[in-house]
């Protein structure tokens, strides 16, 4: 897990590296940006309303998303319907002291996913010139 403070760097870096790019390039990582970034307050909501693991699917972490919903809905069903409360509460207890550190990290969660998203569409961009000169 990265800092703030690193996280912020890193993407003042990829913002210069974006500046320096030409029109038709910026255009192009503008383009393919423009469906990648995240926003941590939805994130945020989603991890809040909904504890069955909507916010790891809004990131595109989909083994996370499975294994919390699997666990969540499991702990529920023993909860609910069978008579082995205890080891339903017990599961649903472990599960939000699993979510408690996505909870509390989640703006640096979405900062590093959306430093990535960055970094990958700019490598995209780049190399976008570079194909249209070989033509």
């Amino acid at each position: 897990m990265f800092s703030e403070k690193e996280l912020n760097l890193e993407e003042h870096e990829l913002r210069e590296q974006i500046r320096s790019l030409s029109d038709h390039q910026r255009q192009y990582y503008l383009q393919l940006e423009s469906g990648g970034l995240k926003s941590p307050d939805r994130y945020l909501l989603l991890n809040r309303l909904f504890p069955l693991g909507l916010h790891h699917f809004y990131l595109g972490r989909w083994g996370r998303g499975i294994i919390n919903s699997g666990l969540t809905l499991g702990g529920l069903m023993l909860l609910l319907g069978t008579g082995h409360v205890v080891y339903g509460l017990m599961l649903l207890v472990a599960m939000v002291f699993i979510e408690i550190p996505q909870l509390l990290n989640a703006r640096h969660l979405v900062h590093s996913r959306n430093n990535q998203c960055m970094a990958k569409c700019l490598a995209r961009a780049q190399t976008f010139q570079t194909s249209k000169d070989g033509r």
